[in-house]
């Protein structure tokens, strides 16, 4: 039997920048790159910044490929001088869905790579922070072309874009107490100055970088929008600028970001290690049946939703490459992510800030340059522990359509149903007007039963819990 061979695919994220457009050809990741990118290319490979980075993890190892390599010939076809290969990234995010913490470390790394350039005769054309990646809990950067050679003069082209994804965001938070994702995730360039003084007044102007960031710009965005009506002449906004006085700017976001004290407190979600309501035997019969399903598989990719602090994901994580793991309880992944950081090497757990309720969607231009959960994980486990009720619950969406979506991964499924004896239902449903009478352990099963097949089963919390191993039907 012939094996069918991959097609190249084009990104549908990748095509902003003219000088190159990023393919997918079966497991390799390949760059199509104009004359001009492959000349710096040429260029920046050699220079010792740029090899230190690479080296320390710093950005994607990348090499260029030879035009008598199979796949390179294709990406050539369409037009390209040359071809980079880049190491895979295991799972794709995205800013507005990372912890504050993740946000302030991808910070720091754009900005410490624009400092290394900067001192060697580089600079980076752009700064969107969809130009970082998390490879479990260290980011890396992707978007190789991003680096040129600096004129002398140049100023930072990408300051404005910097402080719209990076640094307002990082400053919303710190000083106002104000969840940055949902902004981050209806504004996918960021949040302007203009947009983001309305949220600062009185003596919170006067907080650290709030005067020079935002309150500052958005005076002179103003004036510009004022001054540059359809009848106005065209002008160059930007002169220039001195090599230290673009690194002095530099320099001084990176210490203030480092600065910034988010005040993170803890939820009932955040503590669940110490808070959960199971006793020590029942609990640890939980960990034993979860572990016991783990083990029978060899997974390349988990994905464990309503992660809380992410103790069961670490618990698989020895059995599998990959475990993306969500919850919409931003410190409880806070939390996970700073322990995953602590460690001495490179995680396979991947934290994301989502509810779960409203998971991230296709956005961007025609709904696909930011692609949805869906299109970038493919499971082959999923756990969903103590989840259901909150779904069925809080966001009244009905077990047979969360079993939809959990059935379209096509996925081993480890699931723990909350029935209406447990503490925690009760609380959910004390101040309901409506009764929830579809939510009962007989129902779930029923409607499993339509989409799975039972590989397993156990009893928890005196039978006010019941955890299920389920196959795809």
């Amino acid at each position: 039997m012939t094996m069918m061979m991959s097609k190249l695919q084009a990104d549908s994220g990748s095509f902003r920048d003219v000088e190159n457009r990023v393919y997918k050809k079966g497991t390799r990741i390949l760059r199509g790159i104009s004359e001009s990118a492959l000349a710096n290319w040429n260029a920046l490979s050699k220079t010792d910044f740029y090899k230190k980075s690479e080296a320390q993890g710093d950005i994607i190892r990348t090499v260029l490929l030879p035009e008598n390599d199979n796949d390179a010939k294709e990406v050539l076809k369409e037009g390209w001088a040359g071809v980079l290969e880049h190491d895979p990234v295991p799972f794709i995010s995205y800013p507005y869905e990372w912890s504050v913490s993740m946000l302030r470390d991808a910070a720091i790394l754009h900005l410490r790579l624009f400092e290394r350039a900067l001192k060697s005769g580089w600079t980076l054309k752009d700064s969107t922070a969809y130009n970082v990646q998390f490879i479990g809990a260290k980011p890396v950067f992707i978007d190789i072309v991003s680096f040129e050679p600096r004129p002398d003069g140049q100023p930072w082209y990408g300051y404005r874009q910097f402080s719209m994804m990076f640094l307002i965001p990082l400053l919303i938070r710190a000083h106002l107490d104000v969840d940055h994702l949902p902004l981050l995730r209806s504004n996918l360039d960021g949040i302007a100055p203009v947009e983001a003084v309305k949220l600062f007044r009185g003596t919170t102007r006067m907080k650290k970088g709030v005067m020079s960031h935002i309150v500052l710009p958005a005076k002179v965005e103003k004036s510009i929008a004022t001054k540059e009506r359809d009848d106005a002449e065209a002008k160059v906004r930007q002169g220039q600028q001195k090599k230290d006085r673009v690194l002095a700017l530099v320099q001084s976001m990176r210490r203030l970001i480092k600065k910034l004290d988010f005040g993170i407190s803890h939820t009932s979600w955040s503590h669940y290690e110490k808070t959960h309501s199971y006793s020590d035997v029942e609990f640890t019969k939980k960990i034993n049946f979860v572990e016991r399903c783990a083990k029978e598989g060899d997974w390349t990719t988990a994905m464990d939703i309503g992660c809380n602090t992410g103790i069961f994901s670490k618990l698989i994580s020895p059995y599998c490459k990959l475990v993306v793991s969500a919850d919409g309880d931003h410190n409880a992944v806070e939390q996970l992510y700073l322990r995953e950081k602590e460690t001495d090497r490179v995680g396979n757990i991947m934290p994301l800030v989502m509810n779960l309720s409203n998971p991230s969607p296709g956005q961007g231009w025609a709904g696909k340059e930011r692609k949805a959960l869906g299109e970038r994980a493919e499971p082959q486990l999923i756990l969903c522990l103590a989840l259901i009720h909150h779904i069925a619950i809080s966001a009244n969406i009905p077990i047979a359509i969360f079993l939809d979506w959990l059935r379209s991964f096509d996925a081993k499924l480890v699931i723990e149903f909350v029935t209406r004896e447990d503490d925690m239902v009760k609380k959910l449903l004390i101040n309901k007007t409506i009764g929830y009478e579809h939510y009962t352990l007989e129902n779930f099963e029923t409607e499993a039963k339509k989409r799975f097949k039972i590989l397993d089963e156990a009893l928890l919390k005196h039978g006010h819990r019941k955890i299920f191993f389920l196959g795809p039907a």
